[in-house]
């Protein structure tokens, strides 16, 4: 199902890809048909400017006026050579289409001092048309304007252009006017346009044969290196949630605390699936329980590993070494994690290890004995909160001695007293306004201003201030509470 999906991705992304080709080209293929017409239509008339201008310059105005009052009858001048006048008009409107000669014939037009219009009185083509009917008023304005004119005269579409001829006072007597047809060129302009969509139909047939060998390739092995990395993820996935769930199985349920304690809470929170923290409970007797929490060095899979050795070996030697205190097991437990992990003989500064603080609870003597190895015991005890630090030396870690001793603390608890253990996630956490650390000075404080509060309702406060406190940062490391009304 995957290879199918991943593939009509493919398809849609080579598609999308060769589509937005295909845009491109039509759009090139438009801006180039437009540059072309204009440029075309542009050269065209700079063309019939140039002959409009080169012969109205060469040409004598106050001719037209002698030729107008000598031939004063339509028709009645037949050939060039009838006058000299004429013909020096002829031979400038035949010498001034050199430069373009398949245009339509020169005209040299001029008002019919009668008042009847304009008219021709001369042109370059080979048969003189004296005084012959030219346009009316309207459209010769527009020629005698000198712009640039696109007309259909006679049904046939042409380009033209006027230049006007003036006598030594500026006035003007006479318009050459210059004419192309616009079918031969329009024929030009569609031959460019046609060759330019055969050259971008190859480009595009080109780049698409390219785009779905090439790069279709290239898709498809991304795709397949991605979807292994996908199995292999999953993979791995599925092995940190499976480890999750041994590792649960080895830590207590919170319903153990809640049967063996007036009140309690666990708060637990892994960075990943699986937590290098963990939280322990052990029931010695009837009236006799010991607990802990757990920080082992690094978080996720190799903190979980970790985790699960310290908590197995926790579980040895309590059930070897029931009677002994806090103190002594930690003593032992650190000889033990040693020398499991080889340990032993390694120079300090590195290493795996683990901080605990681990509690007896005698509820017939009402005692509490405590040792911690790097981490803290607080007590609320009548309405104050206390610190009782552990010893700074770990289980294991840095320090590979085989023979550490800790310090083991009594204290005579009350009924309604309170303990709390936990890692150092919590407090390391950070966040707030400033970014930074939460601090243990927080959490004391949090505990002390909120300790007429049951369990549950510290836990939903400590969640609520975790959290808040974190915002958008992310989780630096795992996160163990335990706390037990005893």
């Amino acid at each position: 199902m995957n290879l199918l999906q991943n593939r009509s991705t493919r398809h849609k992304v080579l598609l999308a890809i060769y589509g937005a080709l295909v845009l491109l080209g039509i759009g090139v293929v438009v801006v180039l048909h437009h540059v072309e017409r204009d440029g075309r239509y542009r050269e065209a008339f700079n063309t019939l400017g140039t002959i409009s201008r080169t012969a109205a310059g060469q040409i004598t105005a106050d001719h037209v006026g002698l030729l107008l009052a000598k031939y004063p009858a339509p028709g009645t001048i037949i050939k060039h050579t009838q006058d000299a006048w004429y013909y020096v008009m002829h031979d400038q409107l035949r010498r001034s289409m050199e430069i373009q000669p398949d245009l339509l014939p020169v005209l040299l037009v001029a008002r019919d001092p009668d008042g009847g219009g304009w008219m021709i009185i001369a042109t370059s083509d080979r048969n003189p048309t004296w005084r012959a009917p030219f346009l009316d008023e309207p459209r010769m304005e527009r020629i005698g304007s000198g712009d640039p004119q696109r007309m259909d005269i006679s049904g046939v579409e042409l380009l033209v252009q006027g230049a006007a001829v003036a006598d030594l006072n500026g006035r003007t007597v006479a318009h050459v006017v210059t004419r192309s047809p616009e079918a031969p060129l329009d024929a030009a302009i569609l031959t460019a346009l046609w060759r330019n969509i055969g050259i971008t139909f190859v480009v595009l047939a080109v780049l698409g044969l390219f785009l779905f060998r090439s790069v279709g390739g290239w898709l498809q092995a991304d795709e397949q290196a991605q979807a292994r990395l996908a199995d292999a993820h999953s993979g791995i996935t599925d092995s940190i949630a499976y480890a999750g769930k041994i590792q649960r199985a080895l830590v207590p349920a919170p319903d153990v605390y809640h049967s063996l304690f007036d009140g309690a809470f666990v708060i637990d929170k892994p960075k990943h699936l699986v937590s290098g923290d963990f939280h322990w409970c052990h029931r010695i007797s009837d009236t006799e329980q010991l607990v802990a929490t757990a920080d082992c060095t690094g978080h996720g899979l190799p903190g979980a590993m970790l985790a699960a050795i310290g908590c197995s070996l926790l579980n040895e030697v309590v059930a070897n070494h029931p009677r002994k205190d806090p103190a002594e097991l930690l003593g032992i437990l650190n000889t033990r994690l040693t020398t499991t992990l080889h340990q032993q003989g390694v120079s300090r500064g590195g290493g795996d290890g683990m901080d605990i603080a681990l509690c007896r609870i005698d509820r017939q003597e009402r005692e509490i004995l405590f040792a911690g190895a790097m981490r803290p015991l607080y007590w609320a005890h009548q309405g104050q909160l206390t610190v009782i630090n552990g010893d700074r030396k770990p289980i294991g870690g840095s320090q590979h001695d085989l023979d550490r001793t800790f310090t083991c603390h009594r204290l005579a608890y009350a009924p309604g007293d309170r303990i709390y253990l936990f890692s150092d996630g919590y407090v390391d956490q950070f966040g707030g306004p400033e970014r930074k650390r939460f601090m243990s000075q927080r959490l004391h404080q949090l505990l002390a201003d909120h300790g007429d509060l049951s369990m549950p309702q510290q836990a939903e406060l400590l969640e609520r201030a975790f959290n808040t406190w974190k915002g958008d940062e992310e989780q630096v490391d795992d996160v163990c509470m335990l706390g037990l009304a005893v």
